[in-house]
């Protein structure tokens, strides 16, 4: 009896059931997608957890080639900090670290003056290291009332020519200390200050989506060539559900607030109390019996930055 070479072919319900799966996948993607964190906590993850080591690199070779008096701060002005910072990153386009007449700006300039002073290969502006001549601004650092010096900067995930052009949305301001330190900024919107001329305001140092960050109890042991993490504190100071990650604000009002109030003038700790393992000031018997360092200092805290939950279908089962 002969073999028939015909293939049975697909059923109804089969046909229905493999659209169903497109579907499923074609909406999963979409999602993925339009998720915020696909596009925008990669590019601001790597820029602010790279910026110190980078930093650091800057004051090193700024000191060694004489340019700089100490080996712990950036250079004095912040045109050439912007041109040490655009050499070590991989950058795309022009270059704006000068404030001559003749800088070529290409439709760079934000509306309150503040120029893009590079752009970087995976899309990222940087605005505000540098200003238009037209600007009074110098470029020497500003200092807080404690004598913090930073420089208040803007940065574009994609771009001034793409995307919202908007403060929390795809653009974020940061501050840069001349000690090297970064943190997320706040910004009031004065008439136009940003790419879109609106008038907005977003405070980064309470965003804990796209601002995330831990509190870790680092080693000290001088012996170390580098800090090693002990622990990962429990941002909740004692209360039943565990939290990961924080605002920048709430990180550093529990570890170190005075810091925080001199990095940002305005700063309000109120309503936070020091974790007890961070507290060495007001250390109990008690809490020197659970947390020895506090009485040796054989550690301290700090705050880390970390990226937040996945996205897309890990977001969606919650990973």
């Amino acid at each position: 009896m002969k073999k028939s070479n015909k293939k049975p072919a697909m059923i109804l319900g089969e046909v229905v059931f493999a659209l169903f799966l497109c579907g499923i996948l074609l909406g999963i993607s979409i999602y993925m997608f339009k998720s915020n964190d696909v596009s925008k906590t990669p590019y601001i993850y790597s820029f602010m957890k790279n910026m110190p080591d980078i930093n650091r690199n800057i004051m090193e070779e700024c000191y060694e080639s004489g340019s700089c008096t100490s080996m712990t701060e950036l250079p004095e002005y912040t045109d050439e900090y912007c041109q040490r910072l655009a050499d070590f990153l991989v950058t795309v386009g022009d270059i704006n670290c000068s404030s001559s007449n003749s800088i070529k700006t290409n439709n760079s300039i934000v509306s309150d003056g503040r120029i893009m002073n590079f752009r970087l290969a995976n899309g990222v502006a940087v605005y505000g290291l540098v200003y238009d001549s037209n600007n009074n601004e110098k470029n020497k650092w500003q200092s807080t009332s404690a004598g913090q010096q930073y420089k208040d900067i803007l940065i574009d995930i994609n771009g001034i020519k793409n995307g919202y052009n908007s403060l929390g949305m795809d653009i974020f301001p940061v501050r840069i200390f001349r000690n090297g330190d970064i943190a997320p900024n706040y910004y009031k919107g004065e008439g136009g200050a940003t790419p879109t001329g609106n008038e907005t305001e977003y405070d980064g140092r309470e965003d804990d989506e796209f601002f995330s960050y831990r509190i870790i109890v680092n080693s000290s042991d001088i012996n170390s060539k580098e800090t090693r993490t002990l622990s990962v504190l429990d941002a909740n100071n004692g209360s039943s559900e565990f939290r990961g990650k924080v605002s920048y604000e709430e990180a550093m009002c529990l570890t170190n607030p005075s810091l925080y109030k001199e990095y940002f003038n305005d700063a309000d700790c109120d309503g936070y109390e020091v974790l007890d393992a961070c507290d060495f000031d007001n250390a109990s018997d008690a809490d020197i019996k659970k947390y020895p360092h506090l009485e040796d200092k054989s550690a301290f805290c700090t705050v880390e930055f970390v990226r937040p939950k996945g996205s897309g279908i890990f977001k969606i089962f919650g990973i």
